[in-house]
This record gives structure tokens, sequence and C-alpha cells, in this order.
């Protein structure tokens, strides 16, 4: 058993704020059996990426909650494209500096701008950067996170990777896994969808007031999906290849994890995993922190 501390980065740090503190208040143990982060992309900043910018704001009181129970925040910095002038996100900067709180970004040159400037911050690659990828893991992938570890404390990899037999020959202490990742498997889209996502947040201070959504709505949905016509799937149909997919890899598969998949990368050496959620109902996102923080780690101990 891996006796480090487990670590969970949690989605909605202001957007689902109320939820959130009410979950931490009914289960006080769970804030002193890990380290929990919260992240979120606020304050309509042109920085932000993951998804179309909301109208989500910080907040003192939520912050003081946070820091009274020893939960770290983590800011969704992900937008590829950087303008280091941006008066928000020089303002945001400033507020979160604080020991044990994260920098998310898809850009190195943000990273060495924030060590320069504000350095109590830990880093974290973003999982939105990475566009085409290797399945199997080929030495284009391995050497890219090889190069990625001497550069940030933490990486949240491609899921497709994590049960590759090259990921165990990588530093397991700096990666961060995504355990419920509602993508496709190897999407063909990925990174140019998340690409497109932080375009939004650059472009528009408010994307959905002054775009309009069904326009937010359709670049932020799979583009795989019929729920969005932003493209049209070609040559890739995921409702044939998933089974494919499962089929072929087993246990193996995953984006959206299974316990048995979460208990071998604790096993592996795993200790840092992202769960997201920020636009999930409130009921599913209270499944979602039961099954990850609880079931899942009683399962571990139990093996």
């Amino acid at each position: 058993m891996n006796d480090k501390k487990m670590r969970f980065n949690i989605a909605g740090a202001f957007g689902k704020s109320d939820q959130l503190m009410m979950y931490f208040f009914k289960n006080k143990d769970l804030i002193k059996k890990y380290d929990i982060t919260v992240y979120d992309g606020i304050n309509n900043c042109a920085w932000n990426g993951g998804r179309v910018n909301r109208d989500v704001e910080y907040s003192d009181k939520v912050l003081d909650f946070y820091y009274r129970n020893n939960i770290t925040i983590a800011l969704a910095f992900t937008n590829p494209v950087i303008d280091f002038d941006d008066e928000t996100g020089n303002m945001l900067l400033k507020k979160f500096h604080k020991k044990g709180n994260v920098i998310i970004s898809a850009n190195e040159d943000m990273v060495h701008y924030v060590r320069e400037k504000y350095p109590l911050y830990h880093h974290t690659r973003s999982i939105t950067s990475f566009g085409k990828i290797n399945v199997p893991m080929t030495d284009e992938d391995f050497n890219l996170y090889k190069k990625l570890e001497t550069i940030y404390d933490i990486i949240v990899p491609r899921c497709e990777h994590v049960f590759d037999k090259r990921f165990k020959e990588l530093d397991c202490t700096k990666y961060e896994v995504l355990i419920n990742d509602a993508c496709v498997y190897n999407c063909p889209f990925y990174g140019e969808h998340f690409k497109e996502v932080a375009k939004q947040n650059k472009k528009y201070k408010k994307p959905w007031k002054e775009a309009g959504y069904k326009a937010m709505y359709e670049v932020e949905e799979c583009w795989l999906s019929d729920r969005s016509t932003y493209k049209k799937p070609t040559f890739f149909e995921p409702n044939e290849g998933q089974p494919k997919i499962k089929n072929k890899l087993g246990d193996n598969y995953g984006m959206d994890l299974k316990t048995s998949q979460i208990i071998q990368l604790m096993k592996d050496g795993i200790t840092n995993f992202k769960i997201a959620g920020r636009e999930m109902p409130i009921n599913d996102f209270n499944d979602e922190l039961n099954t990850y923080l609880v079931d899942a780690y009683d399962s571990y101990l139990e093996q």
C-alpha cells in the first residue's frame, strides 16, 4: 500500500461552492483523510479554458471556508493564448497568491511569468493542452511527458495513457489522473475542441450573452454528438467505436474510470486524482464525490 496521503482536485470551487461546502461540512473526516484542492475558472477571465466562461465570481466568504479547512484553490488558466497584461488575470493571481494554491495552465510562458512574480503557486499542466496522441504511447508521447516533468509540479495526462505499460516508467508522483473524463476515447478533435472553447473566452467578455446560447452550446458540446453541429463526424462514430474499444481493452478501457481501475492506479503509486463535474446536476455530482472520495478509497484499503 502507498502510505502517501491522497490528493483530490475537485471541480466547482466557486460555481458549486454551496454544494461543496455542505458536503465537506457533513464529511469532515475527508478533509483529514485527503489533501483537497478545488478548482474553477472565474470572473470571466480571458485566461480561463476548459469550458466557455460562466458568470462565476469568487467570494471571500467561500475563500475563508476553504482556507479554514486547509482546502487549497486551483485557478484554471488553461487558455493556450495568454495576454499577460490582462487586468482580471493579474488581479486573480495577486488575490489567490498563497502557499499551496495552484495555477493550471496550457502555456509554458504562463509558468515562467507566474513563478517570477508569484512564487508561492504550484503549477499543473492541463489535460486540455494535449492534442493528437498515440495509442499505445510512443516515444513522442513519452518524451513530451518527460519534458513536462521538468517544467510542472503536476501533469494531468491523457486518460488513454494512464494504463499504458510505459506510463509506469514516468515519475508517478508528478501525475494527477482525471478519473471521470466524459470525452470519447482518443477523440480526434480533443485538442482542437479545447482550443476553440478557450478562444471564446478571449473573444467575448460574457460569451453566452454576447454570442448567444446556441452558438456557445454548439462550440462547447461534444463535436461527435448530435447535440452539436459545430463539426460533422465524417470518420469517427462514437456509438460504434466505443463497444469495440471496450471489448479490445477490457479493464484498461476508460475515461470514466471504474473503482477497480482507480485501485490499480493507487497500487501503482498514483496519489493525485482529479474529479471533473462543473456542469453536473447536484445529485450526480454528489454521487461522483461519494464514489471517488469514499467508495473507491475504502475498497483500496480492503485490498
